[in-house]
């Protein structure tokens, strides 16, 4: 019984690490990926509110539109500046 409830405790601790993990994903108007940055204290909206891709430094222009991606996605995906 003590593994089962060891085991059962170094999931979830990995569940609730990955979930603070999360990025925000800023998308561009159409719904489409923009680029990716840490989830501030402010909150998506606010990340993605100005953000500006770094390849060809293109602007979202979506008013703050963005999606959670996890880190693992994320480290794939273009970074904002």
């Amino acid at each position: 019984m003590v593994r089962v409830s060891s085991i059962v405790t170094i999931l979830l601790s990995v569940a609730v690490g990955t979930q603070a993990a999360a990025f925000c994903q800023c998308l561009y108007a159409d719904g489409s990926h923009c680029c990716v940055d840490d989830d501030a204290p402010g909150g998506c909206t606010a990340v993605c509110m100005n953000a500006v891709s770094v390849d060809g430094n293109k602007p979202c222009n979506a008013g703050g539109k963005y999606s959670k991606v996890s880190a693992w996605n994320g480290q794939f995906r273009t970074a904002c500046k």
